[in-house]
């Protein structure tokens, strides 16, 4: 009984030690499971942190590296703007320079016409140029840019975002990439660039354009000069002795030309005394006896100088030219002046004499009807009378003279220097 009693004590004894003992390891497990767990979760999150706070001091890196690009763009386009500005005050200074030089191109063209000297279109026609104003702004392809005024430095227009969609993709008939958009800064330097270009061009135009005149006003002197070479006068002093008689006048502003600034300022330097000369002679012509009397082509019956007289069949000198014409064709002065004779004078019949510049005279005889009056000022081409056979005629036709301080002179030297004159100048 004792020794079955003592047995199931020891039996219940090594039964719960082994539930104490497994109970112990399942604690110590559950312990070192938990021991590990708590450690493991540290050193994750450590890791984590570590992490972030590399990432947001990359973060800031980055956006410190960002920054200081903003400022070097900005810092970029203010020079770029300060730039432009620079060129549009230069453009806009070299256009206002162009300017004033069109105006004494189109003064020189325009005093050249008055004076029926004939100019080229490209010295008639003043250039056109689109200069830039203080309000207004130069446009390039989308791009405005202000000219450097006190209201304010020049401003960009600002860029607009494209929106990311179908407008963005190639059109049907495009193949590849769409063309990547232009730089607004790129596209105000092209604009500029053509600004200069079309300056440039202008001032070559303008340059040819005087030299075009001064080609022009050398072939008139030229032209000119041969012209009175057959009158055999002195043109000299006919033209020293010419004096204004058209009203003008006004206070002296000198035209200071510098010849060494430029080839512009040479050429019209040297236009000067040619245009001054050309002037003088151009005066001396329209005042000179040049045109023809009758109108069309003149029939000569009669030349100056000896010839046997029609009446007496002797020699005699025949003191000017006679003209073949119907009767009652009309006589027209040969050049502008004053009338001195408007009456019957004898051998001359219906006579009509008209005093010219530089003591030339003209005489237009044998008139059938005198239509001026003594003392009346005429201009060349004035219906002065009409052609008949009075006096000593044998005929309907005009006896025409010229004269000089009151010696008869062939009258055929102005005819010709008219002749050559017609059409040219």
């Amino acid at each position: 009984m004792t020794g079955v009693l003592s047995r199931r004590n020891f039996t219940i004894s090594r039964s719960t030690a082994l539930f104490g003992l497994s109970l112990l390891a399942l604690t110590t497990a559950w312990s070192g499971a938990t021991s590990w767990y708590i450690l493991r979760k540290d050193d994750l999150a450590a890791r984590l942190i570590s992490r972030e706070t590399s990432r947001q001091y990359a973060y800031e890196d980055r956006i410190a590296v960002l920054r200081a690009d903003v400022d070097r763009l900005a810092s970029r386009a203010l020079l770029d703007q300060d730039g432009v500005e620079a060129r549009v005050g230069e453009i806009a200074t070299r256009q206002a320079e162009l300017e004033s030089r069109q105006s004494l191109v189109n003064a020189v063209a325009e005093s050249l016409q008055s004076a029926g000297i004939g100019v080229s279109q490209a010295a008639k026609n003043p250039l056109r140029q689109r200069m830039i104003k203080p309000e207004e702004p130069i446009r390039a392809s989308g791009v405005t840019s202000f000219a450097p005024f006190a209201s304010g430095k020049p401003t960009p227009a600002p860029e607009t975002l494209p929106l990311r969609g179908a407008d963005d993709r190639p059109a049907p008939w495009q193949s590849g990439e769409a063309e990547e958009p232009v730089p607004p800064a790129k596209r105000v330097a092209g604009a500029l660039i053509q600004l200069d270009q079309s300056i440039e061009r202008s001032s070559a135009a303008q340059l040819a354009a005087l030299r075009d005149i001064d080609q022009t006003l050398g072939e008139t002197q030229k032209t000119l000069r041969g012209a009175l070479a057959e009158t055999r006068l002195d043109t000299d002093k006919l033209a020293a002795a010419n004096s204004v008689t058209k009203g003008v006048g006004g206070p002296l502003v000198p035209l200071n030309i510098d010849p060494a600034a430029g080839p512009f300022e040479a050429t019209l330097s040297s236009l000067q005394p040619r245009i001054a000369a050309v002037f003088g002679l151009r005066g001396l012509v329209e005042r000179l006896p040049l045109n023809r009397p009758l109108d069309g082509e003149l029939e000569l019956s009669s030349n100056y100088g000896y010839r046997a007289d029609p009446f007496t069949r002797g020699a005699a000198l025949h003191t000017g030219m006679d003209l073949r014409a119907e009767h009652g064709a009309p006589v027209r002065a040969t050049g502008p002046g004053k009338v001195v004779t408007a009456e019957y004078s004898g051998g001359y019949g219906n006579m009509v004499e008209i005093e010219h510049a530089n003591g030339l005279t003209t005489r237009y005889a044998h008139m059938s009807a005198i239509l001026v009056s003594l003392g009346q000022t005429v201009t060349s081409g004035t219906l002065i009378g009409r052609v008949g056979s009075t006096g000593r005629s044998t005929g309907p036709h005009l006896h025409y003279e010229t004269r000089l301080d009151g010696d008869p002179i062939d009258p055929n030297r102005f005819l010709r220097a008219g002749n050559k004159l017609a059409g040219r100048v």
